[in-house]
């Protein structure tokens, strides 16, 4: 006849007695781990949460008063996962093995790049300040507003080569410019 719960765990807290956990352990361990793996559907992280459990009770042992052993450990149990869901719901960061396997979407720091773009749109717009307005308007409707050096020439009414030349002169300008503040690729986009 096996030996119920209450006096296995009466063992461990008088005693710590290491044999009655580990009829504990062996009683539950499975069950636990099931129980984990049904809510997460991760190996590693329900091993680790019927660890973190056990670990648990044997930690705080003195302080713990269970009556029922099934559920006490089942509300664990849910209760780790349920942690584990949120961290990872709230948590930026994964782990993989491989670079391959991770997604750019997840990983990417819209935040962050949102800010850089408004930081580089502020110093362009400093940049192209500097420049002669005529040089301006042909830099914004070539670049910004995607106009081809034909339509541009035409609606300033001027020749294709002046669009060119403004063109040549604004983003040499930007180059030496943004060359300091560190953004060149920007404009190696640009043109």
């Amino acid at each position: 006849m096996p030996i119920p719960d209450a006096a296995l765990w009466e063992a461990i807290q008088a005693d710590a007695d290491t044999a009655a956990f580990a009829t504990l352990y062996e009683r539950y361990w499975r069950r636990l781990f099931t129980a984990a793996f049904a809510q997460l559907k991760d190996r590693e992280a329900c091993q680790e949460i019927v660890h973190d459990i056990f670990l648990t009770l044997w930690t705080e042992r003195a302080r713990l008063q269970i009556q029922a052993f099934p559920a006490y450990l089942g509300a664990a149990v849910r209760y780790q996962a349920a942690r584990h869901q949120r961290a990872l719901s709230t948590s930026p960061l994964r782990y993989a093995d491989a670079l391959d396997t991770l997604s750019t979407a997840a990983d990417y720091n819209y935040g962050e790049t949102q800010l850089l773009g408004l930081d580089l749109e502020q110093r362009l717009a400093a940049a192209l300040g500097q420049l002669p307005q005529r040089c301006q308007e042909i830099f914004l409707l070539s670049r910004m507003q995607h106009f081809s050096n034909d339509e541009i020439a035409e609606r300033l009414h001027i020749s294709r080569r002046s669009v060119e030349n403004q063109l040549t002169t604004a983003l040499r300008h930007l180059r030496l410019t943004l060359k300091c503040m560190g953004v060149l690729w920007v404009i190696q986009n640009l043109g």
